[in-house]
């Protein structure tokens, strides 16, 4: 599981500094909010925990959220 986070460290360390340096603070901000999750998700399954398919949680909201904007699928 280390190797996974040093991995995902040593990416973050070449792409965010060449952010800040450009001054791409919107970039910056969503390159953040989608490396915490892509992070949390390699760790989780590098240590062995069981999560579910990615797929699955989104056809489960697509599934309640579609009828409430009147899709019918």
């Amino acid at each position: 599981m280390a190797w996974v986070a040093l991995i995902m460290a040593l990416i973050a360390l070449i792409q965010v500094p060449s952010l800040v340096n450009r001054k791409r603070w919107p970039e910056l901000a969503g390159f953040i909010t989608i490396w915490i999750f892509a992070t949390a998700y390699a760790l989780l399954i590098a240590s062995g925990v069981s999560i579910p398919n990615p797929t699955e949680l989104l056809r489960a909201f697509y599934s309640w959220f579609y009828p409430l904007i009147g899709v019918n699928i």
